[in-house]
This record gives C-alpha cells, sequence and structure tokens, in this order.
C-alpha cells in the first residue's frame, strides 16, 4: 500500500512537471514568436525609411538635374517680355465722365525651368539655391502644414517639401515684401539640412554669400544680411517671441510691432555674422527657416535681401564682414551657457 501510494505521489509530480514544461514551452513559443514578429516590423520601419531616404536623395537629384538642364532652354522672349514693366494695354476713357484709366498688364512669360516644374506640380512657385548647399524646388499651398509632410510629387514623406508661407504673394508682378521659406533639416543634405554650414561656421558666409530664388517669371540673386538662431515658443526667452514669420509684409506705422524697423533692429542684433550690407524698406527680402538643434523649439533662420540695380555677384562688396561677438540669443541659451546679452535686453 505504501508503495502504491509513493508511485502515485511520484505520477502525479511527473504529471505536473510535464504540464510545467509544456506551458513553459509554450510560453517560450509566444516569446519567440513576439520577438521575431517585432524584429520584422523593426526590420520593415527600418527598410521604409531607407526607401524613403533613398527615394528622396534620388528626387532631389532629378529634379535639380531636371532644373538645371531646363535652366539651359533658350526662347525668344516675348514682347510683353522685352518691355516687363509696359502696360500692353490701356482702357480708353468714357466721353465726358470722370474715369480713372485702367491699365493691364500682359502677364509674363513663365521661365522654361519652372514650367517642368509646373508640370510635376501646379503648385510650384519658384525655385532655391546656394551653391553647394541648397537646390529646391519651392510650393506653396493653401497652409503651412501640408508640404511639412508631403514630397514635390504629392505622396505623403517626413522629409516634405521647401514650401513658400502660405500667406506670401509669389506672382508675375506682386510679390510680398518678404516672402518666406521652409524647409526641414534634413541629416542627408537635401531640403535645408546643409543651411547648418552657417550656424556651424559663421564665416561660410564668404564662401557663399547669395541666394538664388527663382520664382515662375524671374531668375533673381539675394544676399544674405542675417542668420540666427531663435526660439518658437516664448516660454524660451522669458515670454518674448520675435515672430521672424509673421513679417510678410512690413507695417507702415514705424510704431507697430510689425513694422520695417523692428524687423530691422531683431535680425541685426541676433546675427552671427556682420556682413556690412546695406538694406532698407525699399529692398525686397526672402527668409529660409528651419529647425535647430540648440534646443527643442529652436530655428535657424537666415534673412538676405535682393540685390539692387547695379549689384552683381561679381563686383559685391564682402570685405566688410566679421563675426558678431556678442548676437543675441533668447534666455534658454544662457541658461544653458551662461553669460547674458550685452545690449539693451529691454529691447526684449
Amino acid at each position: 500500500m505504501e508503495r502504491s501510494s509513493v508511485r502515485s505521489e511520484f505520477a502525479d509530480i511527473s504529471r505536473k512537471k510535464g504540464a510545467q514544461d509544456a506551458k513553459s514551452k509554450r510560453a517560450n513559443n509566444i516569446i519567440v514568436a513576439v520577438s521575431a514578429l517585432v524584429v520584422i516590423v523593426c526590420l520593415g520601419i527600418l527598410g521604409v525609411d531607407l526607401y524613403h531616404t533613398y527615394e528622396a536623395k534620388k528626387n532631389h537629384e532629378n529634379i535639380k538635374n531636371m532644373y538645371s538642364t531646363a535652366q539651359r532652354t533658350v526662347i525668344e522672349p516675348a514682347q510683353a517680355d522685352l518691355q516687363a514693366d509696359a502696360p500692353a494695354d490701356t482702357a480708353a476713357p468714357q466721353s465726358g465722365a470722370d474715369t480713372v484709366e485702367e491699365v493691364v498688364y500682359t502677364p509674363r512669360e513663365i521661365l522654361p525651368a519652372a514650367q517642368e516644374l509646373l508640370a510635376i506640380n501646379p503648385d510650384t512657385v519658384g525655385f532655391v539655391s546656394i551653391p553647394d548647399c541648397v537646390y529646391e524646388p519651392v510650393v506653396k499651398g493653401t497652409d503651412n502644414d501640408y508640404y511639412l509632410t508631403h514630397n514635390f510629387y504629392g505622396a505623403q514623406r517626413s522629409c516634405g517639401t521647401c514650401f513658400a508661407d502660405y500667406r506670401n504673394i509669389v506672382g508675375d508682378r506682386e510679390r510680398s515684401d518678404n516672402i518666406i521659406l521652409y524647409a526641414h533639416n534634413q541629416k542627408d543634405g537635401t531640403m535645408f539640412g546643409n543651411l547648418d554650414y552657417y550656424r556651424w561656421d559663421p564665416a561660410y558666409w564668404l564662401k557663399n554669400p547669395f541666394i538664388y530664388f527663382n520664382t515662375n517669371y524671374s531668375e533673381d540673386a539675394y544676399v544674405i544680411i542675417s542668420s540666427f538662431v531663435v526660439n518658437s515658443l516664448p516660454e524660451s526667452d522669458n515670454g518674448n517671441l520675435f515672430d521672424y514669420n509673421n513679417y510678410i509684409n512690413f507695417d507702415e506705422d514705424e510704431g507697430s510691432k510689425y513694422s520695417f524697423a523692428v524687423f530691422a533692429k531683431e535680425i541685426t542684433e541676433r546675427s552671427h555674422i556682420i556682413t556690412g550690407v546695406p538694406f532698407d524698406e525699399s529692398d525686397e527680402y526672402i527668409t529660409l527657416s528651419t529647425c535647430s538643434t540648440e534646443w527643442d523649439d529652436s530655428r535657424h533662420v537666415i534673412v538676405a535681401r535682393k540685390l539692387r540695380d547695379g549689384e552683381t555677384t561679381d563686383n559685391f562688396d564682402t570685405t566688410n564682414f566679421a563675426k558678431n561677438p556678442d548676437p543675441k540669443w533668447p534666455a534658454i541659451y544662457y541658461k544653458y551657457h551662461g553669460g547674458s546679452w550685452g545690449g539693451d535686453q529691454s529691447a526684449g
């Protein structure tokens, strides 16, 4: 009887152990399966990211080459282009009535290179380039969100597209005082990824002081007058915010926050470079904006003005360049790096 009891007890132990082993094996199999699934998903995500990176670089090169080739296309200028600023027709005043002559302008011809881009994306408004630094088509949507996540071909991609602020006017004869362009700071150097050169080494300006921004109707050169890093949230600067992106058309009231005087003061005090280039309210401006890495909401901003009559990229004087020894940073910068701005802090 005792032997039978012992055998039964061993049998129970053996069954329990077998059940536990089976459970353990099932658990291990589940863990292995889940781990394998996680690895597959991660590899899939990585593969998609790598493909999108490859695709973005390929698209970048294709568009750059296509645009450069189209730029070399020679066409006979239309008569309207030979007299670009002359009215094509003037409505005759009615007899016996006080009327104002209505000037009707003939639209400018769209440049061949722009035609190539417009055939792909009708939102195209131009092409921006800095030698060895930036080569990007520029679009303008109905908001400032869509092209953050969609490429030039309309596909949803994290690289986005370089785009002008939707409030800007970039027409054949009309334009905003300050055209603002946004693009991601891509690690592969596409979009505005290479603008970091100006941030890392202010003397890079001496190598590349010009921005070339071609609209659909004209090819224009701009000289960079300011490069700075700024906060996009007030809490990073004790409640202060230089919202450079809202200086699209300068207010005529000099007391206004969005007057040219305030704009000029801010971009001068904050700039990491001193160019010695004169600029005033009569000039036309372009601003390039991208994310920076100093803190979470930092933005790297470059401002340039259009070359004036008589100025060329070949004869421009760059001898007055200097590195700004005390640029104005937001308060968060001094929190982490120490020091303070030596200028008028009350100017905010």
